[in-house]
């Protein structure tokens, strides 16, 4: 009687995030997407000095030259993962929740928090969250933050490097089943957008929450780096 689609393709394009994607108040409504980007915070960073509206989202099926916390590389193949970035101006603990959510939503499993940014499963890093400002030279008012968030999705074990295959993983990985990225995506936006709603009311318990129930890290003993200090103390709290 005719054609149907049983699937749609595995593609970080507009239309196929706009089709998943509910309305939102302010994250994502501008919304740019890529094949291919040096990387998703730099572009944000760029059109930010340009003016780019509060929520932007720039997605990325490859980041060319992805970036991770104190100038490390974040592998960022094409068709494997995704890369978010988005123009507003939370923590980088909400960005870390609302990928949890997100992953959970779409995925059926839970990450954990090791502070500040990385989400773990099963002990081996799951994603990363990079948050970077720019502030105005003679005020010091914050002119914008950029927070972005790379998700190894459909990843081998042969598409990490050899020396990240005994702590990376994807949710392909740990789950045997196949992601499909811009639900993904959509379902990130989303969750951003709600709690950056509850942030700009006032309300910090709706991230602080759930972070302090996801993560790893409190009660552990961690190492302290603090300007030219260097010690093992114990995480309380957040």
């Amino acid at each position: 009687l005719g054609y149907r689609l049983a699937d749609s393709p595995d593609v970080l394009s507009e239309r196929e995030l706009r089709r998943r994607l509910g309305e939102t108040k302010t994250v994502g409504r501008t919304l740019h997407c890529f094949e291919s980007v040096d990387s998703t915070n730099s572009y944000l960073k760029r059109i930010a000095a340009e003016g780019a509206p509060d929520g932007a989202v720039a997605v990325a099926d490859e980041q060319t030259a992805g970036r991770g916390r104190r100038g490390r590389s974040f592998s960022s193949g094409p068709g494997r993962g995704v890369y978010l970035s988005e123009k507003i101006l939370p923590l980088t603990a909400l960005g870390a929740v609302a990928a949890c959510d997100a992953v959970e939503r779409t995925c059926g499993v839970r990450p954990q928090i090791k502070w500040t940014n990385d989400l773990v499963l099963n002990g081996k890093k799951l994603s990363g969250t990079l948050t970077e400002l720019s502030l105005e030279g003679e005020s010091g008012a914050l002119q914008y933050a950029v927070i972005g968030i790379g998700v190894n999705c459909n990843n081998t074990l042969e598409d990490f490097p050899p020396e990240l295959r005994d702590v990376a993983t994807s949710l392909y990985l740990e789950t045997g089943k196949r992601v499909q990225r811009a639900a993904l995506a959509a379902a990130l936006i989303e969750e951003l957008d709600k709690l950056y709603a509850a942030l700009q009311s006032g309300d910090t318990a709706s991230y602080l929450t759930a972070y302090r129930r996801d993560c790893l890290t409190l009660g552990r003993e961690v190492q302290l780096l603090w300007q030219n200090v260097k010690e093992k103390v114990t995480a309380l709290d957040l």
